[in-house]
């Protein structure tokens, strides 16, 4: 009899709820492998958009601030070097043919003591600044200066940079732009406003991709890119320029 007892109080678990326990366990792991990678993608995809929102303002804020000098004269200039919105090269600058495919190059210039690359002159003086700016083939927003030999890159994985510029067409000495133009057709016509819009992308390799193609409308410009793992935010901003010779508007 004290056998038998002993045998009972031994008893264990049986195959099946071996087997149950197995599969909840497996689910429970599945499940928080899952949760875990899911987490890990959020993660990926808001960092991509922090960095892409971080960097477009950035950029766009430098570039505007620039415009914002655009056209200031100081009397420690001569007077035949006139500020203003430049629409052809000046030495020492690559063509812009060679920018990315189908952005356009804005090249601006002021009176000031110091380039878009932080070189300033020695001693510090007042000269006539220009500064440009264009999309590289490898996507490199870059900046280059008269006062410095080499550019310096302000932004990687720019797809396209637009440039528009509103044209006052009315002598009435008020500056309001009668309509937006490329540089080729700015003609005689003083500039008084810059719209500028720019195409920012991050790879997300942790992601998976657009199921199909995307088109992106920047300003004058349309920009179909292909499906793939990339994060992609257009910026856009329009500047008033506010040095006038106001004998001209």
């Amino acid at each position: 009899m004290k056998a038998q007892g002993q045998r009972q109080g031994m008893r264990g678990f049986s195959l099946i709820e071996l087997m149950v326990a197995m599969v909840l366990g497996l689910l429970i792991t599945a499940a928080a492998v899952s949760l875990f990678s899911t987490n890990q993608r959020t993660f990926a995809l808001q960092q991509a958009m922090s960095e892409a929102q971080e960097q477009g303002q950035l950029a766009m804020r430098f570039i505007s601030q620039d415009l914002k000098l655009t056209g200031y004269m100081s009397d420690q200039v001569a007077a035949t070097e006139l500020a203003g919105i430049v629409t052809s090269a000046f030495d020492n600058m690559p063509v812009a043919a060679e920018g990315g495919a189908g952005s356009d190059r804005l090249t601006i210039s002021y009176h000031g003591d110091a380039d878009c690359t932080g070189k300033t002159l020695t001693p510090t003086a007042i000269t006539e600044i220009i500064n440009s700016y264009w999309v590289d083939d490898d996507g490199n927003l870059k900046c280059r200066g008269n006062l410095a030999a080499d550019d310096v890159i302000l932004l990687q994985g720019v797809r396209s940079f637009q440039v528009l510029y509103g044209i006052d067409q009315t002598v009435d000495s008020v500056a309001f732009p009668a309509r937006y133009v490329t540089a080729d057709d700015i003609g005689t016509s003083p500039v008084v406003a810059v719209k500028v819009a720019m195409l920012l992308e991050k790879p997300l390799n942790s992601m998976d991709g657009t199921e199909q193609e995307q088109t992106f409308y920047l300003l004058d410009h349309e920009e179909t890119v292909e499906a793939g793992r990339t994060l992609r935010r257009q910026f856009q901003t329009t500047v008033a320029i506010r040095n006038y010779r106001w004998n001209e508007i």
